[in-house]
């Protein structure tokens, strides 16, 4: 028994980085998390680390899926908007702003890599996600690997496969080059062949890389870490799906995504030459912001051009 993880046995180390891993943490214990904690850490961060949104109640529509702007808020009235609201928040890289989580962050890896150290990890970082409610995080998937960490509230997650026709390659290379954000094409009846898992403080799962997947939370506010790294063979894969994009948009059709042999350094060649030349932020998605937070507002949230609109309807 380790000091983080209560059941990090053969079996979890055995299906790491190839199936889902379910484990039970004991971050929740930790006092971190509590709302007075929490709002300094949110007075600590800059504009550009958090993004704020809302979204639609009913259904899959993510054109109510919207950015908005803190305002004026504190951090200790930013969680009381969304203990009351519709809204979901990401902090990202918070590892780099509080020391603490920088701490917890090194620790978790320390505690994963000494149970599968063939996951050379060269890249990690964390995000801190309080949510709402009943929000939710539609269809989308992610680039690295990824883990999420329960630590207040309940949610539930729908996992996928990560393969067609769930997620198609032009939609993973498009995600991966930052031409849309994470989102993917979603049908009903993919549910269907969802792996779902409810989470519960002390609850922790892993999935293989780039699944897609999305999120429903409980009648209760949310708190939750994301943990994400890059390994040599993620860097690779990476590369590979970048130039395959590339090599999309300029009318090839790629026949391989494979990240072994000559082929496949070319492509990561062409996604570095790509990015160096400055193409990368020229195409990149640019984020919108629809709302600004405001304590005096219904649901908090007010338009930025205070004109109604379906997609106020579907979030209030």
């Amino acid at each position: 028994m380790t000091d983080l993880f209560a059941n990090f046995g053969p079996e979890a180390r055995a299906l790491w980085g190839h199936h889902d891993v379910k484990l039970r943490h004991r971050l929740h214990e930790r006092p971190l998390f509590g709302d007075e904690q929490l709002g300094r850490v949110l007075d600590a961060i800059e504009p550009h680390q958090m993004a704020i949104n809302t979204m639609g109640r009913g259904g899959h529509d993510v054109r109510t899926w919207s950015y908005c702007q803190r305002g004026d808020l504190s951090g200790k009235q930013l969680i009381d908007a969304v203990r009351q609201g519709r809204i979901w928040i990401n902090v990202t890289s918070v590892h780099n702003v509080v020391p603490e989580f920088g701490a917890l962050l090194d620790e978790m890896f320390a505690e994963i890599g000494a149970q599968v150290p063939e996951m050379k990890v060269i890249r990690k970082s964390m995000g801190l996600l309080i949510s709402s409610p009943n929000a939710q995080v539609f269809y989308h998937a992610d680039v690295p690997g990824q883990s999420l960490w329960q630590i207040r509230g309940e949610k539930r997650i729908y996992i996928y496969p990560n393969g067609e026709p769930f997620l198609k390659p032009k939609d993973l290379e498009n995600i991966i080059r930052g031409r849309t954000e994470e989102e993917v094409p979603y049908q009903p009846w993919f549910d269907a062949h969802a792996r779902i898992y409810d989470l519960k403080p002390g609850d922790m799962l892993h999935w293989p890389l780039n699944g897609p997947h999305r999120v429903e939370n409980a009648d209760c506010l949310n708190i939750s870490l994301t943990t994400e790294h890059w390994t040599p063979a993620i860097r690779r894969h990476f590369g590979v799906q970048y130039g395959n994009g590339l090599l999309r948009q300029h009318g090839y059709t790629p026949r391989s995504a494979s990240t072994d042999g000559l082929a496949a350094y070319a492509k990561c060649g062409l996604a570095v030459a790509w990015r160096l030349a400055g193409q990368q932020k020229r195409q990149s998605f640019k984020r919108v912001m629809r709302y600004k937070l405001d304590s005096r507002e219904p649901g908090f949230l007010v338009p930025l051009d205070r004109q109604p609109e379906p997609m106020l309807q579907a979030a209030e």
